[in-house]
C-alpha cells in the first residue's frame, strides 16, 4: 500500500472515531438535559431515593388559577420535582371546573435550574413549531399555571424561563412577554 493510500485510510479512520466520540458525547449531554439521543423528549432518570411530596398545582379556571392539591412521587432533587410538577399539570386536573394549561401532546423536554434560582423549562409539542394560539387571558393562565406551580412549590426555583421546542420566545401567543425569567404572580390565584 502506498503512503498516500495509507494516509487516506488513516484519515478516514480518525474521522469515524471523531464522529463516534461526538455522537457519544452529544447523547450523554442530551440525557443530562432531560432528553434522549433517540427522541426529542425523554424521561430523565430520577436521582436518589423516591419520596412522596405534596404540591399545589395551579390550573386555569374562568377567572384565573385555582390550586389543586396533589401528592407526587419523585426524588428530592429540585429538577426532578419541577419535572414531576409539570408532567402532572400537563396530564390535566382531577377536579371539575379546572382545565389543563396546554393541549394534550405537549411534553416536558429539558429542565435546568441555575444556582441563581432560575428554572429553565423546555416544552415540546411534536409537529407544532408554535405554542397554541389564544387570547391574552388564556395565554396568561397557561404561562402562570406553569410558573406559579413551579416557583410556589420548589423553593430553589424563584423564577422560570419557558422554552418552546428548545427556543425562548418573546411571547407564547402574542400578549405576554416571555423573553425574560418570570416570577410567580399570586394575584391570578382565585381563592
Amino acid at each position: 500500500m502506498s503512503r498516500r493510500a495509507a494516509g487516506i485510510v488513516l484519515g478516514a479512520a480518525l474521522l469515524l472515531v471523531a464522529a463516534g466520540l461526538a455522537w457519544w458525547w452529544a447523547g450523554g449531554r442530551l440525557r443530562r438535559l432531560g432528553g434522549s439521543a433517540g427522541s426529542g423528549a425523554g424521561a430523565a432518570v430520577p436521582a436518589g431515593p423516591q419520596t412522596t411530596f405534596a404540591v399545589d398545582l395551579y390550573f386555569p379556571v374562568e377567572t384565573g388559577l385555582r390550586p389543586e392539591r396533589r401528592n407526587l412521587t419523585g426524588s428530592d432533587t429540585p429538577k426532578d420535582r419541577i419535572r414531576k410538577i409539570v408532567q402532572a399539570l400537563l396530564a390535566g386536573p382531577g377536579a371539575a371546573g379546572l382545565v389543563r394549561p396546554l393541549p394534550p401532546g405537549v411534553e416536558v423536554g429539558a429542565v435546568e435550574l441555575t444556582p441563581e434560582g432560575v428554572a429553565y423549562l423546555d416544552l415540546r409539542w411534536a409537529e407544532h413549531d408554535d405554542p397554541p394560539p389564544g387570547g391574552s387571558d388564556a395565554e396568561m393562565q397557561a404561562v402562570y399555571s406553569l410558573v406559579d406551580s413551579i416557583a410556589l412549590n420548589v423553593p430553589e426555583a424563584r423564577r422560570v424561563v419557558l422554552l418552546w421546542n428548545g427556543t425562548q420566545r418573546v411571547t407564547f401567543s402574542g400578549h405576554l412577554d416571555t423573553s425574560r425569567p418570570l416570577s410567580p404572580d399570586r394575584s391570578l390565584i382565585a381563592h
